[in-house]
């Protein structure tokens, strides 16, 4: 079983202590966001999860904490977007962040460090020679700490069409994206960066970025020191090539305040009980659980990569 922390929320930046008591707990109960009154328990023993991945902004909470984790394979995946203050209002300063992520690396090694150009998006403050910019720094500092790095282009959600009008963000388009690819992936060539797309439908293989998994197995299988049994994967949208993974966390708890997140649709939640076995704002004790039967994905006879 492999762990998201999480697609729906930053836990490292903001619940970080909530995880580690969940951790110590075992399980985390989890709610899918379908109009279900119902709590899935989800177990977090180190027998049954092949591997957690982080998904996060900023993992300095985490960097003197990596110890409780010793018990677990894991890996990051850290987006590290060059973007002004109306567009990600609480974020560090990138050389910051930028620095955090190089102290992370030391720690766990390349293997377990992606990081994401996400979303890219075009603009008149935003242009090309913008992101070309930004990229190529971006590419020069995190390229010999890194795994690879992944891409992904804005979405025009209906969520976030509101706070988004302001700001002149071009509608998506494959001439966008191909210009893009272009410049990207000649970038990416230089300093020896693998780049892939994360569920874009457009092929930009021809400039050396293909498509790819932020959830990946063969990534997964290197850190754990195992090939899995047959899992699941391309599962969650069109064009997304990850593996099958239990998200555990839970909307509209993320302060990051990143104007094109359309998991954040009303104001976030950053209050909830270190002690509480869910992320639900609402949590119900009261509400039925259900046990989810989970099992790992490596063979009972397990075999080095």
């Amino acid at each position: 079983m492999i762990i998201s922390a999480s697609r729906r929320t930053d836990i490292p930046a903001f619940h970080a202590e909530w995880f580690f008591r969940r951790l110590r707990q075992g399980f985390v109960l989890m709610h899918n966001h379908q109009n279900d009154e119902r709590y899935y328990r989800v177990p977090l023993t180190p027998d049954v999860v092949d591997c957690i991945v982080f998904r996060t902004k900023n993992p300095a909470p985490m960097l003197s904490r990596l110890d409780e984790l010793g018990d677990y394979n894991y890996l990051f995946n850290i987006t590290m977007n060059p973007y002004w203050r109306e567009m990600e209002s609480s974020l560090p300063r990138l050389v910051e962040r930028v620095e955090t992520y190089k102290k992370l690396a030391e720690k766990v090694g390349p293997l377990r460090m992606i990081w994401r150009y996400d979303p890219v998006m075009l603009s008149p403050k935003y242009d090309l020679d913008f992101h070309r910019r930004a990229f190529e720094y971006l590419c020069r500092e995190l390229a010999p700490h890194s795994y690879k790095c992944m891409i992904g282009f804005i979405i025009n959600h209906r969520f976030i069409a509101g706070r988004m009008a302001p700001m002149a963000i071009n509608q998506r388009s494959e001439v966008d994206m191909r210009e893009i690819g272009e410049v990207f992936g000649g970038i990416a060539a230089r300093y020896g960066q693998k780049l892939e797309t994360c569920a874009t439908e457009v092929s930009l293989d021809e400039f050396g970025i293909t498509h790819g998994a932020c959830v990946e197995r063969e990534q997964i299988e290197k850190i754990v020191g195992s090939r899995f049994e047959k899992v699941r994967e391309r599962y969650l949208r069109p064009h997304c090539n990850c593996m099958e993974s239990i998200d555990i966390g839970h909307y509209s708890t993320c302060g990051n305040g990143c104007q094109y997140c359309y998991a954040t649709i009303e104001t976030p939640r950053l209050d909830i009980p270190v002690d509480s076995p869910s992320l639900d704002p609402y949590f119900d004790a009261s509400a039925p659980i259900v046990d989810i039967k989970c099992r790992s994905f490596r063979p009972a006879q397990a075999s080095l990569w």
